[in-house]
């Protein structure tokens, strides 16, 4: 019987020392008993552990020893950077639940001169060159951004009442004590000027916290553009006219002050042409001498076969006394030395105030003509405002991109957080 026990309890003994780590157990002099106990499989020890301790079997258990690990490991490793999962949180809740919707209206128009042609130019100058409507364009590009406009607006439709509405949320709108400045920077921000040097089209894109509103905006935005446009090319022709108009005014003036000083030579001196007297005074002279060679001829002959005292001789010599001093009286009036009574003085001035009539005549002829060169050129200035997209009404809002805020904050805090964190290391570095 005792050999039959112990042939079984030398298989059994064969069987456990058969087991792993069983050789090195028996190297190391440990007692059977324990060797027994120490031979027994895994699967039954956690068996044991279970039937006696549950609470031990599951706080030591694999799973539960790892996931402790792991959130001790996470723990160590994120640490910090909860506050920026937190912040993220907070700025997913404000763009998904208290953000404000605004809404955009569309409007697309180009500005052209009635009388402006292309520009036919070659080489450096044609890339210098600046078309008018081009101009004109960006001036109104930067009246649009102005103070101006916003000013404008705020007394057209009550802009700046509708951007401090509390409907609207505190980050969003417009606070209730804000400055002027303020406002036109709160205006600049909420509206895109976009202009395309090619076709020359100017395009808007205004901002309310309403479509409907901001329709109404862009349309008050195309009447006072249009309402600038004009006012800016009639002030610049305007100014031009009214110059040439006083130039025109002035040469009449001149014209008619030289008239009347040639009517008030005419009157006074009681001729209608001084050098058409003049030259009549010298047939007259002309004549007179002729009649004096005749009549002293005819003297000559009655003396011939008359006696010096007789009646014909007599008669003949008064002639001719009478016809010399007719003639010395015309010379005198051509030679006197009284500048009322010389023709040749009244002559002269009679010409320099002819002269002044002539040349008043032909400036004012000349500012009638520049008048009326200005007046086409400014036909052909004027400014047109073309619509070429009228103001639209939008359907969905277009602002905030709540999407693409969300990343942009989350990417800007994990920066700053990992910034943060080199800037700490570093400084520990050094400490150490």
């Amino acid at each position: 019987m005792s050999n039959n026990t112990g042939s079984n309890n030398t298989g059994l003994s064969n069987t456990v020392v058969k087991k792993p780590g069983a050789d090195r157990l028996k190297a190391n002099n440990i007692e059977p008993h324990r060797l027994n106990a120490l031979a027994l499989s895994r699967f039954d020890r956690k068996l044991r552990k279970l039937r006696n301790n549950p609470t031990a079997f599951f706080t030591d258990s694999v799973v539960v020893v790892y996931a402790n690990r792991t959130l001790g490991y996470t723990r160590a490793k994120i640490g910090s950077f909860v506050l920026v999962l937190f912040a993220s949180l907070i700025v997913i809740s404000y763009y998904t639940v208290i953000a404000s919707s605004r809404y955009t209206s569309e409007v697309q128009f180009v500005i052209k001169q009635s009388g402006a042609g292309e520009l036919k130019l070659s080489g450096l100058a044609a890339l210098s060159s600046v078309s008018p409507s081009l101009r004109d364009s960006l001036v109104l590009k930067r009246f649009i951004e102005s103070r101006a406009m916003a000013l404008a607006l705020d007394e057209s439709v009550s802009l700046k009442a509708h951007y401090q509405r509390a409907d609207w949320d505190v980050l969003s709108r417009l606070k209730s004590e804000a400055s002027v400045e303020e406002f036109v920077d709160y205006y600049r921000d909420h509206i895109v000027i976009s202009h395309d040097e090619v076709s020359e089209v100017l395009q808007i894109e205004i901002q309310a916290f309403n479509p409907k509103y901001a329709n109404q905006v862009a349309v008050s935005l195309v009447h006072i553009s249009e309402a600038f446009i004009n006012q800016l090319g009639n002030k610049m022709v305007k100014s031009q006219l009214e110059y040439a108009e006083r130039d025109v005014e002035r040469a009449y003036r001149g014209f008619k002050e030289s008239q009347n000083e040639l009517l008030v030579f005419q009157g006074s001196s009681q001729l209608y042409s001084p050098e058409q007297k003049s030259t009549s005074m010298l047939v007259a002279i002309s004549s007179l001498e002729s009649e004096i060679m005749r009549q002293n001829v005819d003297l000559k002959a009655l003396l011939a076969f008359m006696r010096d005292g007789s009646p014909e001789v007599k008669a003949k010599e008064v002639r001719v006394a009478a016809l010399k001093d007719q003639l010395l009286e015309e010379k005198m009036k051509l030679v006197s030395r009284d500048e009322n009574e010389s023709i040749h003085k009244m002559a002269a001035s009679y010409q320099e105030i002819q002269l002044g009539v002539e040349l008043a005549s032909k400036l004012y002829a000349s500012s009638l003509s520049s008048l009326e060169l200005l007046r086409t050129e400014a036909y052909r200035q004027i400014i047109h405002l073309l619509i070429i997209e009228h103001p639209t009404m939008a359907q969905d809002s277009k602002y905030p991109k709540r999407l693409y805020s969300i990343v942009t904050w989350f990417v800007v805090l994990t920066m700053l957080y990992l910034l943060s964190r080199l800037v700490i290391t570093i400084i520990n570095e050094h400490r150490e």
